[in-house]
């Protein structure tokens, strides 16, 4: 265990499972799969994480930022203080005034675009390296009845316009309430959800999109190109892909 994974696994105090050097990816998968099934009855949902420098250091501002000790009750009063935080945003004005500050910034481009032939996405991408998985990867029993709660026990975001904890929980309860999606792998700047209540037609799949748009900028401008190209995309699809550059 690297000095790296303890430190995450310190800061997140629960049960968890580790695959070190691990090949198979669809053992990963696996493996999360039934600790989805048995959070259901023991109170708790797996999170894949994959352990590197730059997620570490996205914990150390914690203690600076929320005034709290760097001890298992520091770290649950930050937790706590930023799920107060989640329930003051309303998350889809959030977005919604994100996606009028970016249609803006591209008024001369057509950041609409058109739909195309898209497969829908029913996998996890974020914690392989190439044909296998990272060399160190948690799966995490985060112990809460609320999934949006994942993004206060492994913090990241705030850089490069990808949203702060606080925002994300905010916007992650949202998503919860409307497609049963679920927070289910985080990288330093990636997290992938799973839902259960995906958009069936390419008009709520739109709408999706440009909240996805709002989230998440780089998926269209670095990615789809605009934003029927994504709605193509997430219609029918399971798992849904953020990353912040």
């Amino acid at each position: 265990m690297t000095d790296d994974c303890k430190a995450i696994l310190d800061f997140l105090n629960c049960d968890y499972e580790l695959f070190e050097n691990e090949k198979n990816g669809e053992k990963i998968v696996e493996r999360f799969n039934k600790l989805t099934a048995q959070g259901k009855t023991d109170g708790f949902y797996p999170l894949i994480i994959v352990v590197s420098d730059i997620l570490v250091e996205a914990l150390e501002p914690v203690f600076d930022d929320y005034d709290v000790e760097n001890t298992a009750e520091g770290i649950a009063a930050f937790r706590q203080m930023v799920t107060l935080e989640s329930e003051k945003i309303n998350a889809e004005d959030f977005l919604s005034e994100r996606i009028s500050e970016y249609m803006e910034m591209h008024k001369d481009m057509d950041v609409l675009g058109q739909f195309k032939p898209e497969e829908p996405n029913n996998c996890f991408w974020s914690f392989m390296n190439d044909d296998k998985p990272h060399e160190e990867i948690i799966i995490a029993k985060i112990p809460t009845k609320n999934p949006w709660e994942l993004a206060a026990w492994i913090p990241m975001g705030g850089f490069n316009d990808c949203p702060a904890p606080a925002e994300q929980m905010a916007v992650f309860r949202y998503w919860y309430e409307k497609y049963g999606a679920v927070p289910a792998v985080v990288t330093y700047d990636n997290w992938e959800m799973q839902l259960t209540n995906p958009p069936l037609t390419l008009e709520a799949s739109e709408s999706l999109a440009k909240e996805h748009f709002a989230f998440c900028y780089d998926i269209v401008m670095q990615g789809s190109d605009n934003i029927r190209a994504l709605a193509s995309s997430l219609k029918d699809s399971t798992t849904w892909y953020f990353w912040w550059d």
